[in-house]
């Protein structure tokens, strides 16, 4: 569901995302460009499929808190307060 308009995804998006993310983090964890990495997928993957312009600014926020250092090298980093929002 997006700001107004509902927006239909499907396993092949998500899958192409997780690939690209996989690909990045085999490469070097060290040195991930975190900003390609969202523009690929809010811009690229997504970006077709969002055409609301706040929408895609909401999506490219969102992967953000995804999407970042910290969530790769902190063990305790969370997606927001709470312990249910934690990685695995």
């Amino acid at each position: 569901m997006g700001w107004n308009i509902p927006y239909e995804f499907n396993e092949s998006d998500l899958r192409i995302c997780v690939r690209q993310l996989h690909l990045f983090l085999n490469e070097d964890a060290n040195k991930i460009d975190y900003e390609a990495l969202i523009y690929l997928t809010a811009e690229c993957n997504y970006g077709g499929r969002v055409t609301d312009d706040k929408d895609r600014r909401l999506i490219t926020c969102l992967l953000k808190d995804y999407y970042n250092s910290f969530q790769v090298f902190d063990p305790k980093y969370q997606f927001t307060v709470g312990p249910q929002y934690v990685m695995p």
